[in-house]
């Protein structure tokens, strides 16, 4: 699927400008770690883009986020086994049977840490440095609802040092920062 439809199916179904805005910050910290593990990186930016897009209308019945985003794609003929797979990984472990499905965990985690960061530099995530992003996830009231044990495990799950995780994950988001107003 080309990114441009892949936008229209996320304009179609997200409602929140803040959904769409952490949806494509997934979609960039993806592929950024997609290119850095020499993956497909439009195959990994597509499950981070649609990796929540459910959520919006999910929420008063969230035992449906994930599998309605699948519901939604297959119907709008998206088939892509190993994306599916990795949207419902992101919420359900039994599903993280390969490194894409394991990957969108964190990386759904540290783009929310992220977005947050940048939101309160006056450069937002222009120049945005791995120890500064640090500080930020040692500080447990701000963004609160950034899971981080999904960030400080990320090296035993998928073996990539935070610190490199971290930078290769800024790098992704800085890609996609003039899309949300973060550059």
């Amino acid at each position: 699927m080309e990114r441009a439809a892949a936008l229209e199916l996320v304009e179609k179904y997200t409602d929140k400008d803040i959904t769409f805005r952490h949806l494509i910050s997934v979609e960039g910290v993806m592929r950024a770690l997609a290119a850095h593990l020499g993956e497909d990186e439009d195959r990994w930016a597509l499950a981070g883009l649609f990796h929540d897009l459910d959520y919006d209308a999910t929420q008063e019945n969230f035992e449906r986020h994930g599998p309605q985003t699948v519901e939604w794609l297959r119907s709008e003929g998206y088939n892509d086994a190993g994306v599916l797979n990795a949207i419902l990984g992101h919420r359900f472990e039994h599903y993280r049977t390969d490194a894409m499905s394991r990957v969108i965990v964190h990386a759904d985690a540290v783009a929310g840490l992220l977005v947050a960061t940048a939101l309160v530099r006056p450069e937002k995530a222009t120049g945005m440095s791995v120890k500064s992003v640090k500080k930020k996830l040692k500080e447990k009231s701000f963004a609160p609802g950034v899971e981080r044990d999904e960030i400080r495990n990320v090296e035993e799950s998928i073996d990539i040092p935070m610190d490199e995780f971290i930078a290769v994950s800024i790098a992704g988001l800085q890609e996609v920062a003039p899309e949300i107003g973060l550059a």
